[in-house]
């Protein structure tokens, strides 16, 4: 029997005002077929703002958005805006239904949507947008491409994929630690990223263009992962040990959030959004930071430098948004070269120190995300087969 498009998927469309008239018949077919099934669709629906925020994550409240970076970066009143074409700020409104959407699946009239946060609606609309894919290289050599199965992914509220391939036996050094040859190797693309759960429970979520080795179960010892890239760790509390070891020096904790970024060579940044962990460079003590702090490991000097941060830009992109905070066009459309595989082309070189500060919404499509930048950098963005070719007006 042919399966039916999920709860999530349609109720999306609904508040998008993108429902075909075939799946309104569906959605009422559904609606109609349980008490249930109908008190959670009016609970949800009696939100009446939700479809409008809904439809404004590809919108631009630009008025907003320069209003906050004036008062960010500019005292002095009365400053006319051309002025300052030297810094760009946008502001897309994020969507604002991580805990309103309903996911759920068509298994039959009776089924139960469930609600899901943050992390869960990014890995609906990662999958949608067809950015969940992987290579998994077994510590054998074999490789195996992954791809998210909507409908089997999606059966609860842990729907990550477990990656534990019974495969091996763990060889292990002296101190009870599985050496880093004997590891199983997840590796994203430039345009791809990838979610997991390990055996303990630890969440992991690789960034594109990263690389993380771990083996196939952890020892009684303690749990060690190696990464090169990005990645978002929620770890398990657990007795032993959690280690992430990079190019640049160690992370370790018991049970924390926080996000480890390796793609700046010969550094490794480390921000802590919770919990209590401790950074080790390659060559020196360890030092502790608290949640709100950026670790910064730098592999050449084995310094570690440590400050207050706004984590948002930071972690944004692990519930889907892009944040930039007074950042280089050039670093911005980097990302949004990688993200969505294409090629930049400054006309002007000057245009790349652009200042810019703003909110993307990470699974939006190319040409809306463009066009609300150039709205408010005065910049043109034309798309040319596989390049964006950025000049001024």
């Amino acid at each position: 029997m042919e399966r039916k498009r999920n709860i999530n998927s349609i109720i999306h469309d609904q508040l998008l005002g993108q429902l075909s008239e075939e799946e309104e018949k569906r959605l009422q077919v559904w609606i109609e077929s349980s008490l249930e099934n109908k008190k959670n669709y009016e609970s949800l629906m009696q939100d009446t703002d939700l479809s409008e925020r809904y439809r404004q994550f590809a919108t631009v409240d630009e008025e907003q958005a320069w209003k906050k970076f004036q008062e960010k970066h500019f005292q002095v009143r009365g400053i006319h805006r051309r002025m300052l074409w030297r810094y760009a700020a946008i502001f897309m409104i994020p969507i604002i239904i991580g805990a309103a959407i309903w996911v759920g699946m068509w298994r039959n009239a009776d089924t139960v949507p469930v609600r899901v946060q943050d992390d869960q609606l990014a890995m609906i609309r990662s999958e949608k947008m067809g950015k969940q894919k992987a290579t998994l290289v077994l510590a054998g050599g074999q490789e195996i491409e992954l791809k998210s199965a909507s409908h089997q992914s999606l059966q609860d509220s842990t729907i990550l994929p477990i990656l534990s391939p019974e495969v091996m036996e763990e060889t292990q050094s002296e101190n009870g630690d599985v050496t880093a040859t004997d590891n199983n190797k997840l590796v994203t693309y430039d345009d791809s990223e990838f979610w997991l759960t390990f055996e303990d429970g630890t969440k992991v979520h690789l960034n594109y263009n990263t690389t993380l080795k771990y083996p196939s179960h952890f020892s009684a010892a303690s749990r060690t992962v190696y990464l090169d890239g990005e990645a978002y760790f929620q770890i398990a509390k657990d007795d032993r040990p959690f280690r992430v070891i990079t190019a640049n020096g160690i992370v370790k904790q018991y049970g924390t959030s926080f996000n480890v970024n390796t793609h700046v060579a010969g550094v490794t940044k480390v921000v802590l959004v919770e919990g209590a962990i401790s950074v080790f460079p390659n060559q020196g003590d360890e030092h502790k930071i608290h949640p709100g702090e950026l670790a910064v490991l730098n592999g050449a000097t084995q310094d570690v430098q440590i400050c207050k941060v706004d984590i948002e830009p930071y972690i944004a992109w692990n519930s889907g948004r892009f944040v930039f905070d007074n950042c280089s066009l050039e670093t911005l459309m980097e990302v949004i070269s990688r993200w969505y595989d294409k090629k930049i082309m400054f006309e002007d070189e000057d245009i790349k120190t652009i200042r810019f500060t703003g909110d993307l919404d990470r699974y939006g499509s190319i040409i809306p995300i463009l066009k609300a930048i150039q709205r408010v950098t005065h910049l043109e963005m034309d798309v040319e087969g596989e390049a964006i070719i950025i000049r001024r007006e």
